[in-house]
């Protein structure tokens, strides 16, 4: 377990599998009066390629803003974001999104909904057929691929948005509270699910979460920000127990531990040593 303050060893390592650089990145708001509002302050951090990292902190911190801004849906007002190697200028194909909701268009099948973004990028209709026929078997939902979105659960509507982010084949998979809207069970499932997909393709992936036992399940690292302005405060390493399951996970003492270490990050404080037999 490791922990790095802001803009020194894990900024300065510049690991050659380096898959996204984020560099002094700074976002100002202005409103119809006037006002500016900075939502992010030089904020510096890496990801490693197939590295999960999430990105959590209280409500304000500019996590939401933040990944846009990865994707390219937002521009910083200073700094940049670099994606393998490429100065990120806006969307491309490099990069896939899962938004909270998935958003489907409801007249389209599982299946449209997943082509519909190769479809909007040109790919030619047999091309593009392939790419979401095994995106969505990827996910899991071969059995429903024909079926509309009022005939899917939330949490299918969720995998069809996934395999809707998978199907351009992005090195880098950004979501954005993919699970929250989701009930406590299908999250779990869809948490399980997440880690597969992971091994099966090995892309790096970025997520934002307010959940503190979903962030140190699912990443290898925890980019805890801090708010007004949204900066980096601290990196955890919680990366652990990767051959077991989720549930053993859950209830292991490793994960009491780095869930007590994430909840002092998050709360702006360095981590303070537990009394031994502990735990959070």
């Amino acid at each position: 377990m490791t922990t790095t303050a802001p803009g020194h060893s894990a900024a300065d390592a510049r690991p050659a599998d380096l898959a996204v650089e984020v560099r002094q990145v700074s976002k100002v708001f202005g409103d119809d009066r006037g006002h500016r509002v900075q939502a992010l302050k030089d904020v510096s951090f890496q990801v490693r390629r197939s590295e999960i990292v999430a990105l959590t902190g209280r409500s304000g911190c500019g996590k939401t803003t933040l990944l846009r801004i990865i994707m390219g849906l937002e521009h910083p007002s200073s700094g940049t974001v670099v994606v393998d190697g490429d100065v990120v200028h806006g969307p491309g194909l490099n990069r896939g999104i899962v938004f909270q909701n998935a958003e489907l268009l409801p007249w389209r099948t599982a299946l449209g909904n997943v082509e519909f973004g190769l479809e909007a990028r040109g790919v030619p209709k047999e091309e593009r057929r392939a790419a979401a026929e095994g995106a969505i078997e990827l996910v899991g939902l071969g059995h429903a691929a024909h079926r509309r979105p009022h005939e899917l659960s939330g949490g299918m509507r969720q995998r069809v948005g996934i395999a809707r982010a998978l199907a351009i084949d992005p090195a880098v998979l950004l979501m954005d509270e993919p699970f929250s809207a989701l009930d406590a069970q299908t999250r779990e499932n869809m948490q399980g699910e997440l880690l597969e997909i992971h091994a099966r393709t090995g892309k790096t992936i970025i997520f934002v979460s307010h959940d503190i036992d979903e962030s140190v399940l699912l990443a290898d690292r925890v980019v805890t920000l801090v708010p007004d302005p949204g900066r980096v405060h601290a990196e955890l390493d919680t990366a652990f127990g990767r051959g077991g399951s989720l549930d053993d996970r859950r209830t292991s003492a490793e994960f009491a531990r780095r869930r007590h270490e994430l909840l002092q990050l998050v709360h702006g404080r360095q981590i303070q040593p537990q009394e031994d037999g502990k735990s959070a």
